[in-house]
């Protein structure tokens, strides 16, 4: 009986290694199936992808300079306007700027003047800080930026095809025999040529949009109120003595601007009257 026992033991131990070195087996085997199988969809992939030619992802950005119009609208009060003045004509030419327009005005309030500033783009926001520098009191300061980047690329890339399309009409007459079609190539010719002279106006202006900024400058001074000095009675006589002179010159050349209705009517009234007096 306990032989018998023992048997069974032994052949249960034996069972249970044998079970476990065959577990272990297909694990191993297991592993190796998915790492060929993987290694196999690897070299499958890479034969089937061809080998890559385009360029790093940096390269492929279209690196264009922004285009930006700049632009400001400014008004304050100084203490005086025409030191204020003055001073600004020199910063003017320290950040290579000029004035577009330069008036002055006076009133019984105050004196003032505005002024329309290009200056070059890299050089507008030193120049408006250094303006503002002469403000006691500001109404107000406004700057805009446009990005016109988009508009520019756009009129030049309708530039260059309108320039390939005028080079192919250029082409054609040059080819044409008859003449119905030299005229219909030169219609053709006229139309693109005046599409691409406005096409190039456009771009001038924004170029120099761009390459320089704007600034309108409304400056003032502040007056004790003032009102403007009466005519006396010797103004008044000799202003209406000048007045009386260009009224009685004006009469005489409108007279003699019309000289010659003037003798047909004495004509007809010299005709009338000696009909008239032969029949008394």
């Amino acid at each position: 009986m306990k032989k018998i026992a023992l048997l069974i033991i032994v052949a249960t131990l034996v069972s249970a290694c044998s079970n476990k070195e065959a577990s272990e087996s297909y694990k191993a085997a297991e592993s190796t199936a998915a790492a060929g199988m993987a290694d196999e969809q690897t070299v499958s992939y890479e034969e089937k992808s061809p080998p890559s030619t385009l360029p790093a992802p940096e390269r492929l950005e279209l690196k264009i300079p922004a285009k930006i119009i700049k632009n400001a609208q400014v008004q304050f009060q100084v203490i005086q306007l025409e030191e204020s003045h003055t001073r600004i004509l020199a910063l003017l030419k320290k950040y290579s700027a000029y004035t577009g327009s330069d008036n002055r005005s006076t009133s019984g309030y105050q004196i003032q003047s505005d002024m329309v500033v290009r200056v070059p783009s890299e050089n507008f926001d030193a120049l408006l800080k250094e303006v503002m520098a002469e403000s006691i009191y500001t109404n107000y300061a406004n700057s805009t930026a446009e990005d016109v980047t988009a508009q520019f690329v756009d009129i030049e890339a309708r530039l260059k095809t309108k320039k390939n399309v005028e080079q192919r009409y250029s082409d054609l007459l040059r080819e044409a025999k008859k003449i119905q079609d030299i005229l219909d190539i030169e219609e053709k010719l006229r139309v693109i040529r005046e599409e691409i002279e406005s096409a190039e106006g456009q771009l001038r202006l924004l170029k120099d949009q761009v390459s320089y900024s704007t600034i309108s400058l409304n400056l003032y001074q502040k007056l004790d109120y003032q009102p403007e000095p009466d005519m006396g009675f010797m103004s008044h006589i000799s202003e209406a003595f000048v007045k009386g002179w260009r009224s009685m010159t004006d009469l005489l050349i409108g007279i003699v601007r019309v000289w010659p209705f003037v003798l047909i009517w004495i004509g007809i009234l010299f005709v009338i009257y000696k009909k008239f007096w032969s029949k008394k």
